[in-house]
């Protein structure tokens, strides 16, 4: 039960080293992370696992080169055009001056403000969890997991990060107070960072202070009610405290978030099972 609330309650901490470039990808006119793949839908999947991704060369196709027989056979042609009269050179042809308005419309999108990168965030979340919930095959819910949890482990503030990652590493490491510090400034600095709460909520649970941590995940729920990962861990802080039908709830409330998680599946058909059973 302990080990799986670590996994459920701190869902991506391998993964706090990844950087969360959304605002270097719409610099850049990308529209998708760094790094990130382009679905048939357009909706970004970020490669899952640590220090994981691909050059961006592959988002675009090489241009196309003339081969050597094909720049020799250009060698000595003359230019296509009408001919102008005996002893001038030919004319060359008329071009097409630019649509004005085509040129207009270009410019006015040139010049449109960029969306924000918080919103860009928001639209990718909303974007994955619908195919979170959607997805028909376990390994591609887990992928499209992967690159939610990834997202939620990023803030704007590299200081914070910083600060993440430390106390995600010293709560590896079962230094508790220490790591308790730390998320502690982390909050204090990002209090609207959702998983920095849910971080600090699994390693109080694991110090022991179930009280400490289920106040964390309520504020989690705040910040992000679609948060699986702290239901699943408050599903097993009311398991552990007896109160089963509860836990039951919450866990069928994860599983409609991300319908294809193994281990809340389990728990829901456990619990399920186990409940019907006092009422018969």
């Amino acid at each position: 039960m302990r080990a799986y609330l670590l996994y459920a309650a701190s869902l991506a901490a391998a993964m706090v080293s990844a950087d969360f470039v959304l605002a270097q990808a719409h610099a850049e006119g990308l529209g998708v992370p760094y790094g990130g793949e382009i679905t048939g839908d357009d909706s970004p999947i970020l490669p899952p696992g640590p220090f994981s991704g691909f050059d961006l060369d592959r988002l675009w196709a090489a241009p196309e080169k003339r081969t050597a027989e094909e720049n020799l056979g250009l060698e000595g042609r003359k230019p296509i055009g009408p001919a102008g009269p005996p002893g001038l050179p030919a004319q060359a042809p008329a071009v097409a001056p630019k649509s004005g308005v085509a040129e207009a419309k270009r410019l006015k999108q040139a010049l449109a403000p960029k969306p924000a990168p918080e919103a860009m965030r928001k639209q990718m979340l909303d974007a994955l969890f619908v195919r979170l919930r959607n997805a028909g095959d376990p390994g591609d819910a887990q992928r499209i997991a992967a690159s939610i949890e990834r997202i939620w482990l990023q803030s704007d503030s590299d200081t914070a990060n910083l600060l993440m990652q430390r106390a995600t590493v010293s709560m590896q490491a079962r230094q508790y107070p220490l790591a308790l510090l730390l998320f502690d400034k982390v909050v204090a600095l990002e209090p609207d960072w959702a998983e920095a709460w849910n971080q600090r909520a699994t390693t109080r649970f694991l110090a022991g202070d179930t009280d400490g941590a289920m106040a964390d995940i309520n504020q989690v729920m705040k910040l992000e009610p679609r948060h699986f990962g702290a239901l699943a861990g408050m599903g097993m802080i009311l398991q552990g405290a007896g109160l089963d039908k509860s836990a039951l709830e919450i866990f069928k409330k994860a599983l409609g978030i991300y319908p294809l998680e193994p281990n809340i599946q389990k728990l829901v058909e456990k619990l399920t099972l186990e409940i019907e059973g006092e009422d018969i």
